[in-house]
């Protein structure tokens, strides 16, 4: 396969993944911890009042959400196009970052979220860029022992 684009749909499935996890675990979320009924969206003033309401729980679960997302996606296109991982990793990550400053341009977070957003997408995309080869060796040399087929 022509190796442009077997990036290219690395890069897809990658941001496709990592999007999935972001929605399903923030839907998680949303079920633990419903907005009331009627929440004006369009109101920043409602919606700082109702971020700020939120118990820490909701909080993480959005950061989690972040994160595992980045991870996800990353690791997805890691593995279809097994190689530039680096390049992998900055556009899932940068695209997973934009998204979340875009959301954090809408909705207020607190400073200490939107911290560990802004450091922790680029740091988790970095990580499993870097962690990438050797758990594609330890599973291929895992699958290469006898016994195993």
């Amino acid at each position: 396969m022509n190796p442009n684009l077997r990036l290219g749909i690395a890069l897809l499935a990658g941001i496709i993944a990592a999007f999935i996890t972001i929605a399903l675990i923030e839907t998680a979320a949303h079920t633990v911890y419903p907005a009331p009924p009627g929440l004006d969206y369009s109101n920043p003033d409602i919606l700082r009042q109702y971020v700020t309401a939120l118990p820490v729980g909701a909080k993480l679960a959005v950061l989690a959400a972040w994160l595992f997302g980045t991870i996800d996606g990353v690791f997805v296109a890691c593995l279809v196009n097994k190689g530039r991982y680096g390049l992998c990793a900055g556009v899932v990550g940068g695209l997973v970052l934009a998204a979340t400053i875009a959301n954090m341009m809408f909705i207020p977070h607190p400073v200490w979220l939107a911290g560990a957003g802004i450091i922790g997408i680029p740091l988790a995309a970095f990580l499993v860029s870097r962690l990438m080869p050797h758990l594609l060796r330890q599973v291929c040399n895992h699958a290469e022992r006898p016994g195993y087929a």
